[in-house]
């Protein structure tokens, strides 16, 4: 049976093996979703569709159906707005509104504001796996809800039965019976489903139950796909990866119960709202490169970890909410030119190139972060504090070609590493008082540079630490006859004083 009801329909694609999470699109309208909680996406102004490239892969379709209604009541639909409204604008003080810093520059000057009161950036509602039948969810306006056992291998027959539902519909509700995974062919057929039924309007899947899903393939030269060979832009993962997701219907996917997103599973998808709020892990390349993406807020309650170019070059991302990840590897959110906020109160370590190009980002929740990677945040024009108060290591070239970075504060920082931060033209403060190593150009060309606070010991210093940051004071809280010899290195007559 078809199962109505009566929220909006959001856009959304599926991939390979994604946990659910409910997301949400919104563009300049809220969108509801089904469940509570998943990865939100806002839309953009870019019609550009994603490359194109034959269709390989997931074979003919199969499929049983045991059709269920499932009403939506207004208790359980979640909403989320697309862009910075009025209520997920920033409401910051001083340091993150104007970048100045009152009283005495070394005392931490807290988070962000917008992370408590931003309700996309706040969120943090966990998810558990329960096993779920048509009923259990409340389902946007136009959903066909169907029970399907996934030993008869015959979805893609099931489908062709419900045509003229489906006709009428704008989504599909999924739930398996017999198994927690779908056969390539039965993958197939929902993913190719509008062109082999000839659909129009369809946008949106939820498939529940479902625990595990395929992995994408890469396009290596030698792969023998109609994509071998095609690139994807930086990042460590040259290549694209193809699912079979890369021209399929859907817009809005809802993949709750997914435990892991494989290496590729969704790469080039053309998503706008995602829902992976069971997904322990996000693989490599699991959704990177989708410039044209519509995906504006990524919410992913129960992830980890975060792979390698994980979604490198996600253009329309503007918010990530991580809560629970520990770890972000190289280039996860390269290229995510448009993304304005980034939370990962659990993260750990952020790798290499993380956040590069994040051009638009505005200010990030890292309040537990012990390591920063090699060129993380290179440039950068919004962002005006960067507090990182569990920070041990800064990479090579992390805080590097900020246009508007003025304070950065790292009180547990021991070592800095080469040009670490560096190249910053408004940067006027840092305060690392527990650094005992500065690496080769650690802080200089920084022209505005007034105030580096350091500890009470002499650090070791490499070669050109403070070159080309000549209005700089040093301050210190040690002993002055010790700290009598100590001469910044690459600008020796800089001022050296006791913090007052």
């Amino acid at each position: 049976m078809l199962a109505f009801t009566s929220s909006p329909t959001p856009k959304q694609r599926p991939n390979a093996d994604m946990k659910r999470k409910t997301l949400f699109a919104v563009v300049g309208a809220v969108l509801a979703v089904s469940g509570v909680g998943a990865i939100v996406v806002t839309s953009g102004e870019d019609s550009s569709p994603p490359p194109a490239v034959g269709a390989e892969g997931f074979a003919a379709p199969d499929s049983e159906v045991a059709a269920s209604s499932a009403p939506i009541t207004s208790s359980q639909v979640s909403a989320t707005s697309t862009t910075p409204s009025a209520g997920s604008v920033r409401d910051a003080g001083l340091p993150y509104r104007e970048g100045t810093l009152t009283g005495d520059p070394t005392v931490d000057p807290g988070p962000d504001p917008v992370f408590a009161n931003d309700p996309d950036l706040r969120r943090d509602d966990g998810y558990s796996y329960r096993p779920s039948k048509p009923g259990d969810h409340q389902l946007p306006a136009g959903t066909v809800a169907f029970q399907y056992d996934v030993t008869t291998n015959a979805l893609e027959a099931r489908l062709a039965e419900r045509k003229p539902e489906l006709a009428k519909a704008s989504g599909i509700a999924l739930y398996l019976t017999g198994g927690t995974a779908l056969a390539d062919a039965d993958l197939a057929a929902l993913q190719g489903v509008h062109r082999n039924l000839g659909l129009s309007n369809l946008t949106r899947l939820h498939v529940y139950n479902l625990r595990s899903i395929q992995s994408g393939r890469e396009c290596t030269p030698a792969s023998g796909l109609p994509c071998a060979g095609q690139q994807a832009r930086g990042g460590k993962s040259p290549y694209l990866w193809y699912n079979g997701w890369w021209d399929t219907w859907v817009r809005q996917l809802v993949l709750d119960d997914l435990d892991a997103v494989p290496d590729g599973a969704f790469s080039n998808h053309n998503f706008s709202d995602v829902s992976l709020r069971g997904a322990r892990s996000i693989g490599v390349m699991a959704f990177g490169h989708a410039p044209y993406a519509k995906l504006s807020v990524l919410y992913l309650p129960n992830a980890g970890t975060i792979a390698h170019d994980a979604f490198r070059r996600n253009q329309y991302l503007l918010k990530v909410n991580l809560p629970n990840a520990t770890e972000v590897a190289d280039f996860a959110f390269d290229d995510a030119s448009r993304l304005q906020y980034f939370t990962a109160p659990a993260l750990r370590r952020l790798g290499r190139n993380a956040l590069n190009d994040s051009h638009e980002l505005i200010s990030v929740n890292l309040p537990k972060l012990e390591y920063l990677g090699i060129n993380c945040f290179d440039l950068n024009g919004k962002l005006l504090g960067l507090r990182l108060p569990a920070l041990t290591e800064m990479d090579k070239n992390a805080v590097t070609g900020f246009t508007n970075l003025r304070w950065v504060h790292a009180p547990r920082l021991t070592t800095v590493w080469h040009n670490a931060i560096t190249n910053n033209a408004k940067l006027t403060t840092v305060v690392i008082p527990g650094v005992t190593r500065l690496g080769p150009g650690a802080v200089r060309g920084n022209p505005a540079l007034t105030a580096v606070y350091l500890g009470s010991t002499q650090p070791r210093q490499d070669a050109d630490v403070f070159t080309a940051s000549p209005n700089a004071t040093i301050y210190h809280t040690g002993d002055p006859a010790a700290w009598a010899n100590f001469k910044p290195s690459g600008a020796p007559a800089l001022a050296v004083r006791l913090k007052p």
